[in-house]
């Protein structure tokens, strides 16, 4: 995995959570449904600062939401508040970010489901690039997770 992967989980319900951030206009993402809530996974490239404004409008909606990215070295997760840390996570958020997030080290408290979610986009196997997915995986997007699309805010998934 060379480019770094974003999720934000919250406890908020799927659909409440859609029709806010299409009301908001924001987006791209896909929306997961999981028991605990809902995984949103932004735009593949998306950088630690705009996560942290989406993860922001997620919070508005859910209450609360968990901003994991991630790569083979290292993870970062922040709740808004408290930010964590393991691995070689300084370059997943850039010098001057690292150094507001004031992040420390421990272990990430991610639910089951959102950690099985997080397995599957390492596998290839989830990804917010919806057109893209057959292509890598070779099964049709709603064969490996139920996916919401959000498109309002950004370009379409493509």
């Amino acid at each position: 995995m060379s480019v770094p992967r974003t999720l934000i989980w919250t406890p908020a319900p799927t659909a409440e959570l859609q029709l806010a951030l299409h009301r908001a206009v924001a987006g791209p993402a896909a929306l997961v449904p999981v028991a605990s809530g809902t995984v949103v996974l932004p735009r593949r490239r998306i950088s630690f600062p705009a996560a942290d404004r989406f993860a922001a409008r997620v919070r508005e909606v859910g209450g609360s939401a968990l901003l994991v990215r991630w790569d083979a070295r290292g993870v970062v997760w922040s709740d808004g508040e408290v930010a964590g840390y393991s691995g070689a996570a300084r370059r997943l958020v850039g010098v001057l970010g690292w150094w507001r997030l004031k992040a420390v080290a421990g272990e990430l408290g991610l639910p089951g489901d959102a950690a099985e979610v997080r397995a599957l986009v390492d596998q290839g196997r989830a990804d917010t690039w919806v057109t893209a997915l057959p292509d890598r995986a070779g099964l049709p997007i709603n064969t490996v997770l139920p996916v919401v699309p959000v498109t309002q805010g950004g370009a379409p998934l493509a």
